[in-house]
Parts: structure tokens; sequence; C-alpha cells
């Protein structure tokens, strides 16, 4: 079969997401025929991820808007700017169909992108539509919902309803094995973990890791290691800069694929704004996980939310290097190897739902 994908930019994992897709898909004999990635226009996309992708078109399409000091996401200011710039979105949709009737792919698979949906309520598309993302988990009975406003819950809700249209298959990305709630067709499916991390030989290095959504926090990182200085921190970020240091005992990197993964492997403890497939890849190579949800991001609340229900990680409020540190339970070594046999027991699932077969499982 052949199939066009769509991809959200925020942060990495959606992206991350579509490139172990893309590898499992080619494995099992499929194609993707190109990658449409809605764009933030203040972030350039990652190069290991234009390096590897394949054919790829960018468009316009919502985002978020953070504060000045690059942590919180402005949720109202961020609805009133997808207002205002809603003409660019019907332009963006217009290019998204020109694109398809070019390609005319047998299937669309959609990770969170929320122009893609539209276009698919819009032209009434008769191909089948897969939406996939641990958002979706929400609608399974296990999931349980932290402790947020009733208008953030509900505005997650109508973001999951925005981006999958109700006759698209969604798989549910879940750090433990559940059940299939076919009445609501959902299909949940091991996080999608990259050949590069599976080989990966773990080991327990001299220094912790860091990876920031929002680079406004890095300011909380900077200031723990000049009083920590015995501490050894590696951190990954946004910016463009190669490699920034604070003293002797703090670099930030410019995010790239291998240098993270090969970090992320020999990393002594994992620290990271809440996002799904970092945490899922940690996790993967047995590490100990600490989630800081960005300010104001339902989504990752969730994602933390979830990871301790698993017992996989431990969630703060903000970067508490000691719950690490000092060695606290963060995580159960049993939920870890669970979570490990989760993802290669059940590794294929995800081709079979795309195949369009029964779920197996």
């Amino acid at each position: 079969m052949t199939y066009l994908f769509f991809v959200q930019s925020e942060g990495r994992g959606h992206l991350i997401q579509a490139l172990a897709l893309q590898e499992k898909l080619r494995k099992h004999g499929h194609e993707v025929l190109a990658t449409i990635v809605g764009i933030n226009p203040k972030y350039e996309l990652p190069l290991f991820f234009r390096e590897q992708i394949g054919r790829l078109f960018t468009i316009d399409s919502p985002n978020f808007i953070v504060d000045k000091k690059n942590k919180r996401i402005k949720i109202f200011a961020s609805t009133l700017r997808t207002i205002w710039r809603w003409p660019r979105y019907l332009a963006s949709l217009k290019k998204i169909k020109e694109i398809i009737n070019d390609l005319n792919p047998d299937a669309l698979i959609n990770f969170y992108e929320p122009l893609s949906s539209n276009y698919y309520r819009l032209y009434r598309d008769k191909r089948p539509l897969f939406c996939i993302g641990h958002q979706y988990f929400i609608k399974h009975p296990v999931f349980k919902f932290p402790k947020i406003s009733l208008l953030a819950r509900w505005t997650f809700k109508f973001y999951n309803y925005f981006s999958a249209p109700a006759r698209a298959a969604k798989i549910a990305l879940s750090f433990t094995a559940e059940s299939d709630q076919p009445k609501k067709n959902l299909f949940v499916c091991p996080p999608l973990i990259r050949t590069t991390v599976k080989k990966q030989a773990p080991t327990s290095g001299d220094f912790i890791l860091v990876y920031l959504l929002n680079a406004g926090y890095s300011e909380e990182i900077i200031a723990w290691s000049q009083n920590h200085p015995e501490i050894k921190i590696k951190a990954f970020w946004s910016r463009p800069e190669e490699e920034t240091r604070f003293g002797k005992n703090l670099v930030f990197y410019r995010l790239s694929g291998e240098q993270f993964i090969n970090c992320l492997a020999a990393c002594r403890a994992y620290i990271s704004t809440a996002g799904f497939d970092s945490i899922a890849e940690a996790a993967y190579l047995q590490k100990d996980i600490l989630m800081i949800p960005t300010g104001n991001h339902f989504e990752q609340k969730c994602n933390a939310e979830d990871a301790g229900r698993a017992g996989i990680a431990l969630a703060s409020k903000n970067f508490d290097l000691p719950l690490i540190t000092n060695k606290e339970k963060t995580r159960s070594d049993a939920a870890l190897r669970a979570f490990k046999e989760w993802v290669d027991k059940y590794d294929d699932k995800i081709i079979r739902v795309l195949e369009g077969g029964k779920c197996w499982r």
C-alpha cells in the first residue's frame, strides 16, 4: 500500500513517530509517498528529520504561542492567532488537496496535525485515515485525567476531535498493554521506538541527560548546575547553536538525532518536559525518568499522569533534580521490564491495523 503522512512539528515527538513508522512500513513492503508537515515559522525542522523523512512538503498550520520567558503556553493567545490566521490555513487546505490529487495515496496517516483532518472533512475524502498519538488514549477506560480544570479537559478533548474525524481510526499509543475499543474505533498499540534506539546497549554513565521543549526552562537547569558543580549535565534544546557551555559541568546541544540517542543510552538518568516519545525511548532503555510538564500544556500533564500510572516515571512541577541525584525511587523495575516486553512483543501490531486486518491481540 501507499501512504501519505501528516505531521505536527511541535517538539520532536510526532517527528520521531513518523520516522519510526516509515521504517516499519518500508520493512513490510509498503511505501510512504511523502510527508506534509505543519510548521511553526519560529522553528526550523531538525536536520535529522529532513534528512531521513524523504519527500517533504510544509504548510502553515496552527501552533502554540509561548510566553516571553519561553516557558508556558499562552492558550488564549494561541487560539486568537489561529482564528486570525485562518485565511492562511485555508490556503494550506487547498495545498493539501493538490498534493493528494497528484500523489493519490491508498491511505492517509495523521500524527496529530489538525489541518489534515479538516481537509478530510471539507473534501469528504473516502480513503482510510489513521490518526496516531498517545493523545487518543484519553478515550480508553483505564486512563485517568490529572488535576486540571474542566475547561482544560474540554479543550484537550476538542483538539482531539479537531485532529481526528469520527470515522477515522484512532491508534492510541500506550505505555501499557491494554485492550482495543472497537466501538470507539480505538486501537491500542505500543509506542513507536526506532531501530536505532532498540540497538543501543544502555549503560549508566556519569551524567544526567535533559531535554527541553521550551528553552526558557534552561534558567532552572543553569542555576541548579552552578550550585552542584559535581553533577555533570548534558542537555538538548531548540536553539540553533551547536554547543553552549555553562561552567564545567553543563553543556547544551542543538537537538539532533544520533547524538541524542547516544546520550540517552549512556546517561545516568533522564529529565525532560513531559513529551511522550522521548519518555518512551528512555523507558525502553530502562532509565530513571523525571517528567516536568510544560506550563499550561494539558497534553504533557496527561503524559506525566499516565507514565505515573504505568510506573515508569516520576513527575514534578519543576526541575527538582535531587529527585534523581538523591536516588529517590522514581520508577518500578518491573514496570520498565513490562513496558519493554509490550513494545517488543507487539511491535508490528500497528502495521496490521494499517493494513486493514483484524486486531490480533
